[in-house]
């Protein structure tokens, strides 16, 4: 069965997102100018993080990776409280990479079930698999805006 429109969505945008990151030399990776609360590694691991969270919402039976990497890139996180043990940008792209080959075996045909767990945020309430992984998308376009704009201010 060909995936759904949405995982489309989600594979098209992941590509861009690992094209963009694998353009920029990591060295650029934790700078951080005056006005951004976050660098391109928090963007780049906060995008990942927040599709393991979404996407385990989803559905519960999707296994979470790097658990550890939520108290680095998790919303209401920076860099400035990180201490050790900071993943490279190399481990990141990895990381991004499989989870997109996870994400399209694991959901190819749930995209029409009710998603384990209904995620709300402000007016909008997420309560299908569908759902989730087009807000997923949304998000994740966000943080390429961001990185982008990083990656520029940083030239």
């Amino acid at each position: 069965m060909m995936s759904s429109i949405s995982l489309q969505h989600f594979q098209f945008a992941r590509s861009g997102t690992l094209g963009l990151l694998k353009g920029i030399n990591e060295t650029k990776w934790d700078e951080q100018p005056i006005g951004f609360p976050n660098n391109i590694r928090w963007n780049a691991g906060h995008i990942f993080v927040s599709a393991e969270f979404f996407l385990h919402q989803a559905d519960e039976e999707y296994e979470m990776k790097h658990g550890d990497w939520a108290g680095l890139f998790a919303t209401g996180t920076k860099p400035a409280d990180w201490s050790n043990n900071i993943p490279s940008a190399s481990d990141i792209i990895s990381a991004l990479e499989e989870q997109a080959k996870r994400v399209e075996a694991h959901f190819r045909d749930k995209t029409v079930n009710s998603a384990s767990k209904s995620v709300t945020i402000g007016p909008l309430e997420m309560n299908t698999v569908d759902a989730l992984v087009q807000f997923n998308t949304f998000h994740e376009g966000n943080h390429i805006g961001i990185i982008k704009s990083l990656n520029n201010v940083l030239k």
